[in-house]
């Protein structure tokens, strides 16, 4: 076989300009081309000089290259994907990400690679290299690098397809096991306060500082109950009682879907001022979705409740920058009613029950408790509320709702009394 090859530079996806080259095979034939992943010609030089040391300069006709496998792999009907739903669930929306980051971050660099000439070294050159690659943040016209977070998820991704090519036997080992990830840089959030809670809501006027009503209660739900955002946007009227709502479903990217993110439901028991906000909105909405602007055909969109979270936020002195530096948004509440309810003295099985939340720790004992058997759960939220038992309860959304004591440790609504 001739040892000789050509090399030329190709601008790949990201911008950035990479070496490839052709070889030729034992009969003269010229062949590829294929990827150096190298920038510099001298580099790309060294990398085919190895592949020759090792014999590999030409691909095997019969190996796959990483494109050729990688094709309709994260498709709901693809071989592998059939083969992991039948052991372990994987939702839409993952299986969409996923592709998405194998198009737009792996197959650009390995795609032409044969998958047995794939190797660590190629693989952590790509990793590294993460930290010069970003994209355009069209809201703020600034161009903004990938963090480590989001390379090592890309890492990851690759790491279960170059697995997959081993069950399969098309490659004796995963080069991606001998590759460390890089390390953590995931910002810490910082949450609210309690304070800065209660100013969002002020007891005497609820509304205050929020434009519209269906933005306030989805809020001002998630603040006392930790939802996840699609949980809040899948509630209906037929999931609120009397004295709880029954969390069994999300509402996401592709729409509805009849379980929670555990695939375990659970009842949650709310405090009477917020079952009267949520009735308020069946007037309008029926037993459709509660929050909805259109009658409860369907909820509003995500970024419909994160912009109202987030001019709230500057009225009670948030800034926009301060908010973005504290990595303050929706799923924030649910940050805060776990600490806060741990604050107030909630066993953490008891915090669980609430929010759904599962932990490696917690025994399956704990997995299937009953919010509504949690007599402190009314208490914390009228607690973070500043709900006083003797008064009567005023909301901007609801009529005013005056509590009556029914027994030693239980208050109800005056009117189910009557």
């Amino acid at each position: 076989m001739r040892n000789d090859f050509t090399m030329f530079k190709r601008t790949v996806p990201s911008g950035k300009e990479v070496v490839y080259y052709y070889a030729y095979d034992a009969n003269g034939i010229r062949k590829g081309p294929w990827t150096t992943h190298c920038r510099t010609i001298t580099e790309a030089r060294n990398f085919c000089h190895r592949l020759i040391k090792n014999g590999i300069l030409v691909p095997e006709k019969n190996i796959l290259t990483f494109g050729e496998f990688a094709k309709d792999f994260w498709e709901e009907d693809s071989k592998y994907v059939k083969y992991i739903t039948s052991r372990f669930d994987i939702s839409k929306n993952t299986l969409n990400l996923n592709k998405s980051m194998t198009a737009n971050q792996i197959i650009p660099f390995f795609g032409d690679l044969p998958l047995d000439r794939i190797t660590d070294k190629e693989i952590d050159g790509w990793l590294l290299d993460f930290k010069n690659r970003g994209v355009m943040d069209e809201k703020n016209g600034e161009f903004k690098n990938y963090k480590n977070s989001y390379a090592n998820t890309s890492f990851s991704v690759l790491g279960v397809m170059l697995g997959e090519a081993v069950r399969q036997g098309l490659i004796k080992s995963n080069p991606c096991k001998i590759v460390k990830r890089l390390k953590d840089d995931t910002k810490k959030s910082k949450i609210l306060s309690l304070d800065e809670v209660r100013q969002l809501f002020p007891k005497n006027n609820r509304m205050k500082h929020w434009n519209r009503e269906v933005a306030f209660a989805a809020n001002f739900l998630a603040s006392i109950t930790g939802m996840r955002i699609g949980e809040v946007l899948g509630l209906r009227g037929e999931h609120v009682h009397d004295d709880y709502i029954y969390v069994c479903c999300q509402y996401g990217q592709y729409g509805y879907i009849d379980t929670t993110k555990t695939k375990e439901n659970r009842s949650i028991p709310l405090m009477p001022e917020m079952i009267a906000i949520l009735r308020s909105l069946m007037k309008s909405n029926g037993q459709g979705y509660l929050f909805s602007l259109n009658g409860g055909v369907s909820p509003v969109c995500r970024d419909y409740l994160y912009d109202e979270l987030h001019r709230a936020l500057e009225k009670i002195g948030i800034s926009d920058k301060e908010r973005r530096e504290r990595g303050l948004k929706f799923h924030s509440w649910r940050h805060f009613l776990n600490t806060d309810l741990l604050t107030q003295g909630m066993s953490i099985p008891q915090v669980q029950g609430v929010t759904g939340h599962k932990s490696k720790k917690m025994t399956d004992h704990y997995n299937h408790m009953d919010a509504r058997s949690i007599p402190d759960v009314i208490k914390a939220q009228e607690a973070i509320a500043e709900v006083d038992r003797d008064e009567e309860i005023e909301s901007e959304s609801v009529p005013a709702l005056k509590l009556v004591k029914k027994t030693k440790d239980e208050y109800v609504p005056e009117q189910k009394l009557a």
